[in-house]
């Protein structure tokens, strides 16, 4: 494995701990919160959009800002905010040039992970694949892509390396006895089951 391997896995490792759900992932109050004098009422729901360790940065619907405990607060997880989730991995993670995901069908959708040049060849788009997986497994989503480089870069970009790289991060080809008839891109991956922590956590029941 090289320096630039170590550093990437290094930093995706941070991230993952920092935040133990992904960024954009939204939450509902399920009950009181224990070690909270001025607690959110049962049923209050926002978006993550950091974290530090076993607490998650919430922006709260009602405008409130408190954090919250992984480990102790009880709580449901209720969807995903694509846009939120595209707009942190874009300020986490600053060599990444361009990100395209959405969503349809009940689905994700990458179309694009786009590295600025002279950064190219560090693992930066592995990390980022490795963020949008995760996205996927913790919401149970199948994700589902197309192997379309953009066009100012299909001369440089060959799709037969790609379909590989895709494959190496669960992804399979859509067609034959493979083939879904509720997705209409080239390849598609199926969620893997993902540990999250938290009281009375439950999965999500697709984006939002």
């Amino acid at each position: 494995m090289t320096t630039m391997e170590n550093e990437s896995r290094a930093f995706l490792r941070k991230i993952m701990r920092e935040c133990p759900l992904p960024y954009g992932t939204r939450v509902r109050v399920t009950g009181p919160m224990p070690n909270e004098p001025d607690p959110l009422p049962i049923g209050t729901e926002g978006t993550v959009i950091g974290g530090n360790g076993g607490q998650l940065s919430m922006r709260w619907d009602n405008g409130r800002a408190l954090m919250l405990l992984v480990d102790r607060d009880p709580y449901e997880v209720t969807g995903v905010d694509v846009d939120e989730f595209v707009s942190r991995v874009r300020r986490a993670v600053p060599e990444l040039q361009d990100l395209h995901l959405s969503c349809s069908g009940g689905h994700l959708v990458l179309g694009l992970i786009q590295v600025h040049r002279e950064q190219r060849g560090k693992g930066i788009a592995e990390l980022v694949m490795r963020l949008v997986t995760e996205l996927a497994d913790v919401h149970g989503l199948i994700l589902s892509a197309n192997t379309s480089p953009p066009e100012s870069e299909r001369r440089r970009v060959k799709v037969t390396p790609l379909r590989h790289w895709l494959g190496r991060h669960g992804f399979w080809l859509n067609r034959d006895s493979r083939r879904r008839a509720d997705v209409s891109e080239r390849f598609y991956r199926l969620p893997q089951a993902a540990q999250v922590t938290g009281p009375r956590h439950t999965r999500t029941s697709g984006p939002r």
